[in-house]
Formats: C-alpha cells, sequence, structure tokens
C-alpha cells in the first residue's frame, strides 16, 4: 500500500511539473548524404568489334542495347546494364552485365568515366552451350550533343571463367571496343 501511495504521488508530481522540455541537440553531428536529384534513364544502341585472347583471334563485330542511369546517392556515378550478341564462325556469345562508371566532367558536354563490368554470358558452339561468369574493367566517353541526344565510346577487358565444350575446359577472355549512340530522357 506504501509503494502505490508513493508511485501516485511521484507520478502525480511529474505530471503537475508541466513545463516546456527543450530538446537536447546532438553531441556529434552526423553527415549528410546527398542524393542524386535526377535518375537520368538513358536507352542506347552499342556496337564494335571483340578479340579473345591469343592470336590467332581477329577483331569481330558484335551488337546490343545499354540501358543506363545516375546511382540514386551520388550523380558522379552512371550505372550501365549492357546487354550484347556476339555470333561469329559457329561462337555465340550472349551476354548480360553492369557497369558501374565514375564519371568525371571534362567539359560541360564531355565526361570520362571508369569501372568494373560483372556479369554473365550464355555461350554456344555447335550443339553445346555453357554459361561463364565475366568481371573486367573498363573506360568510357560520352558527349551531350543535345539535351536528349548523346554518343560516346567504351574500351573493356573481360575475364571470364572457364566453359567446358567437348570436354575441354577454356576461358573466353576478352577485348572489346564498342561505339554507342542514345536517348536521354
Amino acid at each position: 500500500m506504501k509503494k502505490t501511495v508513493l508511485i501516485s504521488v511521484l507520478a502525480s508530481t511529474f505530471m503537475m511539473a508541466g513545463g516546456d522540455i527543450t530538446p537536447v541537440e546532438p553531441m556529434v553531428e552526423t553527415p549528410a548524404v546527398e542524393t542524386s536529384s535526377s535518375f537520368n534513364p538513358a536507352i542506347a544502341f552499342i556496337g564494335g568489334v571483340m578479340k579473345g585472347e591469343g592470336d590467332y583471334n581477329d577483331w569481330k563485330s558484335f551488337y546490343g542495347v545499354e540501358f543506363s542511369f545516375d546511382c540514386l546517392l551520388t550523380d558522379a556515378i552512371r550505372q550501365q546494364i549492357q546487354i550484347t550478341n556476339y555470333d561469329h564462325d559457329g561462337l555465340q556469345m550472349f551476354q548480360a552485365n553492369i557497369n558501374p562508371h565514375y564519371m568525371f566532367d571534362i567539359t560541360d558536354n564531355t565526361q570520362f568515366g571508369v569501372g568494373p563490368s560483372l556479369g554473365f554470358a550464355k555461350v554456344e558452339i555447335g550443339s553445346e552451350d555453357d554459361t561463364v561468369f565475366t568481371y573486367g574493367l573498363g573506360a568510357s566517353i560520352r558527349n551531350n550533343v543535345t539535351e536528349n541526344f548523346f554518343v560516346g565510346a567504351e574500351a573493356k577487358y573481360e575475364w571470364t571463367t572457364d566453359a567446358t565444350f567437348g570436354g575441354i575446359d577454356d576461358d573466353l577472355n576478352n577485348a572489346k571496343v564498342f561505339a554507342k549512340i542514345g536517348y536521354q530522357f
């Protein structure tokens, strides 16, 4: 009974005390994360040449499409999703990869970018097929011709995990050089 009376008195004292409570300022300031003001989605058609490792391979053409957009955390990183197709002398390679490029402004309309590449490739030789993981490094340049229309170029080197054809394991490492022409929404 004494505890109940004591708790009641304390509770009513605190409730009746009233007054304004001033918020406490934090002791440590947390850094503000600058978010990108816009998404800037774009689509581009890409085409160029690809060469596998070794002297026995020649540069052969490939084509594809690229979807790109600014990173949500910073405008300095441009995310590119590329889907390409290579078909030559019985070797067909359908590839999808992501390429976040850190972009540097050269002029108001021109940017240079560099970054990694991660993806996979479905490879067919004759009636056999295999899927391999790809990773690489590339550099790009982009020029905004108008507010929406842009052109660019990119070069990248890709390493792959081993593909198995006819009981033989071999990588499909390659170098690519290509141009892009696109529209930014």
